[in-house]
């Protein structure tokens, strides 16, 4: 049995009809298997935990966060290097600077060298050759050598 295409509009309109005249339907709405957007938190207020973070993290970097929302939320010390910061910094002494300094080293090395042994691992076991691996990976790799016995000789000049 085929239904042409006026038929079945009419079938369409019909059943419509007797809905909207059983359930006084006011409204209808096409929406209602549309997936929404993931956004718990679009709307909610800042709690004061994440302005906290905001400025422990601005503060480890000797930034300085203001009030005014409404214009930056971090100062930069525009025009001091690196080293002017580390070492104007009043809150530790010249001890103290260097102890944290190495510290911090140490933890980003240890880092590296977990980032090494994973690719280590995973190149050998995909057994990927290494003249198979892209031009700029051997550049970097020998970059990043030249660079590990550079901090190599400063570590032995701080010791």
């Amino acid at each position: 049995m085929q239904i042409k295409k006026s038929e079945l509009k009419d079938l369409i309109k019909s059943i419509f009809e007797e809905c909207l005249d059983e359930d006084e339907i006011s409204e209808i709405n096409v929406t209602a298997n549309v997936q929404g957007y993931s956004t718990p938190h679009a709307f909610s207020k800042k709690n004061k935990s994440h302005k906290d973070r905001e400025k422990k993290r601005a503060e480890v970097f000797d930034y300085k966060t203001t009030e005014n929302e409404k214009s930056n939320t971090i100062k930069l010390n525009e025009g001091k290097s690196l080293y002017h910061i580390f070492r104007d910094h009043p809150d530790l002494l010249p001890e103290q600077k260097v102890g944290v300094a190495v510290r911090e080293i140490r933890k980003l090395v240890s880092e590296i060298d977990k980032l090494l042994n994973v690719s280590s691992r995973y190149k050998g076991e995909s057994k990927v050759h290494t003249s198979k691996m892209w031009k700029t990976t051997s550049k970097h790799l020998l970059k990043i050598d030249e660079k590990l016995k550079n901090i190599s000789r400063k570590i032995k000049e701080l010791r």
